[in-house]
């Protein structure tokens, strides 16, 4: 289901069991109100020295790439973007950066003269820069990591306890962590670079993006002595050598790891399956005889023990879930999705029916928005592949019904 929308594909259920509820809802005829999603301004600065003409996008396959059908804008004058959004948009998928040779950098008022990737953090994009952008990395090849982890791992590493790693360093003239800034931004471009030149395997931006942030990072130590030396022109060392094996070899540890995202959309695809098992529950006990209910609902079982597997395999925090239990959610969105829709298919057989139709056109919508993601590793797209099939004959059924 595609809830994903600040609950906007809920209009069926909310406003319906709201409209309903007002006045008696003593027949099968329902009326519906269309929900639309909310607006949400993103804003923020980008930075080595601030960037002016940086493309800034939202980045909605995962793939680190802010490709022509994504929504992006280009920093003003003073680095700065702001973007106004659809709420899920602006929630849901990363953020990232690309500049190019003729972006300017205002700690020297001249091009960059080279390419230059960051990415924001999930909980704060009001500033992005090369820290935010080693963060994120880190993030993404440990799965286990949480951005306070992350964040406080960079900040020991390179000595800055007396600023944020997602602080406006620029602006709080933190000399040390704008050296050190620049350092990674120069490192991690020329990294890639290189990896590039040399690489002959076919591989994806995202992954050339994360050896040249491992490498940079395992070089931290000399960045931090040469930020605090004040040395900007310091440049990593880039290592070359056998770069397909490297590439390999990050590849296969990557199929055990996920963007955060990807694992908080696992989460709800867990809850929401528990979602029409649980309303099948109860709806086939209020009407015994409708034995679509209790068939369906076993299939739902199996739903759910298949994306729990991949919550356990992936690391996904599913410990405050209690499955056993109907019509009791972790997800308050998922919470009022719920008793909406138990609301409506008490009113009548018919009414009971259409909310089990509802239930699976939006299900088979919110899967489709997660199998467009590039990236997404071959088991979970097997899972969600077999749960969209599922959803199609469950719709049948119902539609058979009405």
């Amino acid at each position: 289901m595609k809830f994903s929308k600040k609950i906007a594909s809920l209009s069926l259920a909310v406003s319906v069991a709201v409209l309903l509820a007002g006045c008696g809802g003593g027949d099968d005829t329902t009326s519906t109100v269309t929900a639309t999603d909310t607006t949400t301004t993103l804003s923020g600065t980008v930075a080595d020295g601030y960037l002016v003409g940086a493309k800034v996008c939202i980045d909605k396959n995962f793939n680190d790439i802010c490709d022509t059908d994504e929504p992006f804008v280009m920093t003003d004058s003073k680095g700065k973007y702001t973007f106004a959004l659809p709420s899920t948009e602006a929630t849901r998928f990363p953020l990232i950066v690309e500049a190019d040779e003729n972006t300017i950098d205002l700690d020297t008022n001249q091009p960059i003269g080279q390419k230059w990737h960051f990415k924001a953090l999930a909980e704060n994009k009001s500033f992005i820069s090369p820290l935010t952008t080693l963060v994120t990395r880190d993030m993404d090849l440990n799965s286990s990591l949480t951005v306070a982890q992350a964040m406080s791992n960079l900040q020991t590493e390179l000595g800055l306890s007396d600023i944020n790693i997602s602080e406006d360093y620029v602006a709080r003239n933190h000399i040390i962590a704008h050296n050190a800034a620049k350092i990674i931004a120069h490192s991690l471009a020329n990294t890639e670079a290189d990896l590039m030149s040399t690489l002959t395997l076919t591989t994806d931006a995202r992954t050339i993006r994360l050896l040249a942030a491992q490498q940079v990072r395992s070089q931290i130590d000399a960045i931090k002595a040469a930020a605090e030396a004040n040395n900007t022109e310091f440049l990593s060392v880039v290592n070359t050598t056998g770069v397909d094996a490297q590439i390999t070899g990050l590849s296969t540890s990557l199929e055990a790891v996920l963007p955060q995202q990807i694992k908080t959309d696992l989460l709800f695809m867990y809850q929401e399956e528990k979602v029409a098992r649980d309303v099948y529950n109860v709806l086939g006990q209020k009407y015994p005889t409708a034995k679509t209910f209790a068939n369906i609902q076993l299939s739902e079982q199996q739903h759910i023990d298949a994306v729990e597997s991949l919550c356990l395999k992936y690391g996904v925090d599913i410990s405050k879930v209690n499955e056993t239990v109907v019509g009791e959610f972790i997800l308050p969105e998922l919470q009022a999705l719920y008793d909406a829709l138990i609301l409506q298919g008490n009113l009548s057989l018919t009414e009971a029916y259409k909310v089990g139709q509802a239930i699976e056109i939006k299900d088979i919508e919110d899967i489709d928005t997660r199998l467009s993601v590039t990236d997404l590793p071959a088991d979970i797209r097997t899972v969600y592949e077999n749960l969209r099939a599922g959803s199609a004959n469950h719709l049948a059924a119902f539609n058979k019904q009405l």
